[in-house]
């Protein structure tokens, strides 16, 4: 409203500007006896779903206390500030303030009603059916669950046959895969339609090796027979953490569940499920080279008079990264090099992922990875196949975020180690607990102990593992490091045809060593 004044006219404008004032509530009682105006700023409440109680807030610009009712009690109802919706539709919640004295003596009018108008929702509605099936027969049968999480019948499709069938409710797996099936169900008074709905079902002879329970019990189904056809029995090891009933797996807390698996042939097999674990890195970034959470992936290694990366010689250094995998292989081809003599006498190969990083515009911010409480770290990992024929495992180490000055004034943080030794050059899951790790580099430190590398086949001190532990519960993981006990310098890569050269000037005589890291790598 805009204030005009008439100079000529005295009176008559003090008498209008006395009228404006009141009318904009900056009078007093005077001109408007219900005293001055007032607003009300009413929140939003939000939508929500059925059965949702949510609190109300409103203020006015008196500081005078709100009012709530309903306008549509057969949709939602108000006590105080406390809203209930009780059925799907629309929901209108009235905000009002009728006016009065404030401590100051002020007396305000009756403020103009406020509303809120939202939709009151239905619940939605979940497939039932088991994070996964474990196949080691030609084909598993596992029967779904006739209704979904709303109590209503549920019907299934299968998109993916050559990994599942359906027939009804009964859930044929015959392939190693992603089982991807669409399930439908119809709406009542409380729950919303499912369509278009999608369960997604792991297919494969082991267990998940990481699962995210997400608050409530997930299932896996366990396989009934071998190939052969011996029936299988499982019992849990963990039951703090998960329980077998026949051939269902329920997975009821974080933590790490084993399981021991055993046949009417007497075979028996350890399995193990991660559950609810933190992630060291949940994948990789092909384009970038990076992990899922920006840590870093470094590769280094040499010979002496061989190669070595970043040499003028062809140095073969090849770094890979594919969403589920870093590889570094390591190939010397000494062909390609007049100076190689076949000495041997030392190398060195360095994989190195770093934990989760910050970015900041073009920079990297290193988040070093506690581990307060956490007791173990999973990794899957698989060698080459020349590397594997060496037998000498691989180290799997930490470099913790203990930063030291060495002598010569060079940083050096503080590395402590665990000793793998896989059964095959295949890719397998490893639980490493953290209390098995020694410090194999203390950085010249006095008040660490350490243990040289070969050591490990003879055994390790309770000393060193003890610090090992304690370096990792202090200082986090600043990154992870993969090497071979020893590198591949003497067994040279088949060729196409199964042949295997065996002069180092053959072109084709080439001495690999290569570890691959797959994802995700966590803590539990």
């Amino acid at each position: 409203m805009t204030k005009k004044w008439v100079p000529h006219a005295g009176k008559l404008t003090l008498l209008a500007a006395c009228a404006m004032l009141a009318a904009c509530g900056g009078g007093g009682e005077g001109a408007n006896a219900g005293g001055r105006q007032q607003f009300i700023t009413f929140k939003y409440p939000g939508g929500g779903e059925l059965e949702q109680v949510k609190t109300l807030s409103a203020t006015t610009t008196s500081g005078l206390a709100v009012s709530f009712k309903s306008s549509t009690p057969d949709f939602c109802t108000v006590s105080g500030d406390q809203l209930t919706l009780v059925k799907a539709g629309e929901c209108r919640v009235i905000a009002s303030q009728a006016g009065g004295k404030t401590d100051d003596g002020v007396q305000w009018a009756a403020a103009d009603d406020a509303d809120q108008l939202f939709t009151v929702l239905k619940h939605p509605q979940l497939p039932i059916v088991p994070l996964a099936v474990m196949v080691r027969a030609s084909s598993a049968n596992v029967e779904l669950s006739a209704t979904t999480s709303a109590g209503i019948a549920a019907t299934y499709t299968s998109t993916t046959p050559t990994v599942c069938t359906v027939s009804g409710k009964t859930l044929t797996a015959s392939g190693a895969g992603l089982c991807m099936l669409g399930v439908t169900a119809p709406a009542n008074d409380h729950y919303a339609a499912l369509e278009g709905g999608v369960a997604a079902i792991a297919v494969g002879p082991i267990p998940p090796m990481v699962v995210q329970r997400q608050n409530k019990t997930q299932t896996i189904a366990l396989a009934a027979v071998d190939a052969s056809g011996s029936a299988l029995t499982y019992s849990s090891t963990a039951p703090a953490v998960c329980s077998v009933s026949g051939t269902s797996l329920q997975l009821t807390a974080d933590g790490l569940c084993t399981l021991s698996m055993s046949g009417a042939n007497g075979a028996s097999e350890t399995l193990t499920v991660n559950v609810g674990p933190r992630f060291f890195a949940s994948g990789f970034n092909a384009t970038t080279s990076r992990t899922a959470e920006l840590g870093g992936i470094d590769s280094n290694g040499g010979f002496p008079d061989a190669s070595w990366c970043g040499a003028v010689t062809p140095s073969y250094c090849n770094l890979s990264v594919t969403p589920f995998s870093a590889t570094f292989s390591f190939d010397i081809k000494p062909s390609n090099n007049p100076n190689w003599k076949g000495d041997f006498g030392w190398s060195y190969y360095t994989f190195e992922i770093g934990a989760p990083m910050k970015q900041n515009g073009s920079t990297f911010e290193a988040l070093p990875f506690d581990v307060k409480t956490e007791e173990s770290l999973f990794v899957t990992l698989n060698m080459n196949q020349t590397l594997f024929d060496g037998k000498g495992g691989v180290f799997v180490r930490v470099k913790t975020n203990h930063l030291l000055k060495k002598s010569d004034g060079s940083d050096c943080y503080v590395t402590v180690s665990t000793h793998v030794l896989p059964t095959s050059a295949a890719p397998a899951g490893y639980v490493l607990p953290f209390k098995d790790f020694a410090v194999t580099d203390k950085c010249e430190s006095a008040d660490l102990p350490q243990t040289e590398g070969w050591m490990f086949d003879w055994g390790v001190s309770a000393e060193s593992k003890a610090a090992a532990l304690k370096e990792i519960r202090t200082y986090g993981i600043r990154a992870l490091q993969f090497a071979p006990n020893g590198l591949n310098t003497t067994r040279p890569t088949p060729n196409a045809d199964g042949s295997v050269p065996t002069d180092p000037k053959d072109a084709a005589y080439t001495l690999s060593t290569g570890i691959t890291v797959f994802g995700p790598i966590t803590v539990q």
